[in-house]
């Protein structure tokens, strides 16, 4: 497996845990969204799994994560970890080239090839040498998704990085970032409070309740590609409606795992 967690737990104090049990194990190129309800503890998993959040004096960590065999501190080091937050968070005195470019340069590594090619990817060539107060919000999105995939990662982590965007901004980039990842055979974790997303953009969806536990998985079974998913949202949804979307939803509204059940680690194939 590439991305294993063994029953991850976490929080500030010892009697009250934002996360616990957390155990899947994720194939390499697959998509996994996260969702549940609003502090279920979706972005602080991910933030586990990149190795930003660590044991500390304030907080306590258990359990085990592993990314391609190596512990989450390793695999950040080996610079194959790209991680894309809600906003975009370009440097406002760089231009949109250079926001590409800057993770190629903190490494020390030259490739024009590359940025140009992921520019003309999100369909910002013309807007090459424009600084980020100039560019739209959805722009900036497809800047920062470039900038993700600059240094080809094994791993993308994303936090609900198209919430602010409205649904025509969002479909453009769920095929661009469909095509980065399929170019550079990038495994994807998302986070997501909207389960429309999630089915839209993922071959496996893990539903986190009220707890910070594992309330429900699927595995969405389906032979439409993502550009058929986004093009004919009204249909896809229609189909997935009975067996994916609405027990997800019901997971999320009414799940509080309130016997506490032990879950069996999931395999997500």
């Amino acid at each position: 497996m590439f991305l294993k967690t063994v029953n991850v737990g976490f929080g500030y104090v010892p009697e009250k845990k934002v996360l616990q049990g957390i155990s899947f194990d994720l194939h390499k190129g697959s998509t996994l969204s996260i969702v549940g309800a609003s502090g279920c503890g979706k972005s602080t998993l991910l933030r586990i799994i990149s190795g930003i959040i660590q044991s500390s004096k304030n907080s306590f960590l258990d359990g085990k994560i592993t990314i391609n065999g190596q512990t989450t501190n390793e695999y950040r080091e080996s610079g194959k970890l790209s991680f894309m937050f809600q906003e975009p968070t370009l440097m406002p005195n760089l231009t949109v080239k250079e926001n590409i470019y800057l993770p190629l340069r903190i490494k020390g590594v030259k490739d024009d090839e590359k940025v140009s090619i992921l520019l003309h990817t999100v369909g910002l060539s013309e807007y090459a040498n424009y600084l980020p107060k100039l560019l739209s919000g959805g722009m900036k999105t497809r800047v920062a998704l470039a900038r993700s995939f600059v240094t080809s990662p094994e791993l993308l982590l994303l936090d609900e990085p198209f919430s602010a965007l409205d649904i025509a901004w969002k479909s453009n980039l769920y095929i661009e970032l469909e095509k980065l990842r399929e170019q550079f055979n990038t495994t994807v974790v998302f986070v997501t409070h909207d389960v429309q997303e999630s089915l839209l953009l993922s071959n496996h969806v893990l539903v986190l309740n009220s707890l910070g536990e594992i309330e429900a998985s699927h595995k969405i079974e389906t032979s439409k590609t993502i550009n058929d998913r986004v093009n004919n949202i009204s249909d896809f949804m229609s189909e997935v409606f009975s067996d994916y979307l609405l027990p997800i939803q019901e997971a999320i509204i009414n799940g509080k795992n309130k016997k506490n059940e032990k879950m069996d680690i999931i395999y997500f194939t």
